[in-house]
């Protein structure tokens, strides 16, 4: 209900709360209609409207429509995360009204993409701690939803983010435990775990344990192919060449794998995978 539109016509037009109440009703139904949102009657509230040149729409908007525009920025923020697009991930966060999002999922949707993005684009480490607390201590907390799970993920996203390897691993150990427990395979929850999965494997190549990481890579490529699911796909394959250049594997199956990352990245229009891919390929052409 939006009592604000109503209180800054009514004074835009010149009217006290006596004056619009003439004819109406009394200046305290409108006080209290204004001041604690106390409901007046439908007829009441048709006149005043009319008197005011608002319309019954202008007070009830429709909140459906708003969060399915809300649930495609938030779709689209999710996606921009994916794709290392951090910058206009932000720029759909920012269209979004937070306290507007009228489900608990939606809210901790766009805490998860928010924290991820902060932590990812190396800003404010504080704030993306925040948002997977607000996820893990308050919208779910018995931990019962992928989010929380993916809240675990960005604690210890942002702890690596931070150079902070020891606590990063407290969380990133418990990967494999936690996605064990998601069971939805729907495309979006299909994307989350891929997100798991994929940053879990950047870490553990970070600190030096391949093993780990390659078969964590690998297991996003099969899963994403198995899907047809191909947005991580390339990361995935970028980063697994990256990991058998640094472990002197054959080079040319490295190289293989790097032209895959190339032509999924090209499909998948990430520009950004594109030009790491090229600095990496010409690091490696000898």
């Amino acid at each position: 209900m939006n009592i604000e539109k109503f209180i800054e016509t009514r004074k835009k037009l010149g009217y006290t709360q006596t004056t619009l109440a003439s004819g109406i009703c009394t200046q305290a139904t409108i006080s209290k209609f204004e001041k604690n949102g106390k409901m007046i009657s439908t007829t009441i509230l048709v006149k005043l409207c009319n008197r005011l040149g608002l319309s019954l729409n202008d007070i009830f908007p429709d909140m459906e429509s708003e969060n399915r525009d809300y649930s495609k920025l938030l779709d689209q923020a999710e996606f921009d995360l994916i794709t290392s697009d951090y910058e206009d991930a932000f720029k759909q966060l920012d269209q979004i009204e937070f306290d507007q999002l009228n489900s608990a999922d939606r809210k901790m949707q766009f805490l998860y993409v928010r924290g991820f993005s902060l932590a990812l684009s190396g800003d404010l480490e504080k704030e993306a701690i925040f948002c997977f607390e607000q996820i893990l201590n308050g919208l779910d907390e018995s931990h019962e939803t992928i989010y929380s799970q993916l809240a675990y993920v960005g604690l210890g996203l942002t702890y690596a983010q931070a150079g902070d390897a020891e606590r990063a691993e407290f969380f990133f150990a418990k990967m494999p435990e936690r996605l064990s427990q998601i069971t939805k395979s729907d495309t979006s929850t299909i994307w989350k775990r891929m997100s798991m999965l994929f940053y879990t494997g950047e870490f553990y190549a970070s600190v030096g344990d391949y093993e780990t990481s390659d078969s964590l890579l690998q297991e996003v490529i099969s899963r994403s192919s198995e899907r047809h699911v191909t947005f991580y796909t390339a990361r995935a394959q970028f980063q697994l060449a990256k990991n058998w250049f640094d472990e002197g594997e054959d080079l040319a199956k490295a190289k293989a794998m790097l032209r895959d990352a190339d032509a999924f990245a090209r499909f998948n229009h990430n520009d950004k995978l594109l030009a790491a891919i090229r600095q990496l390929s010409v690091q490696n052409k000898s």
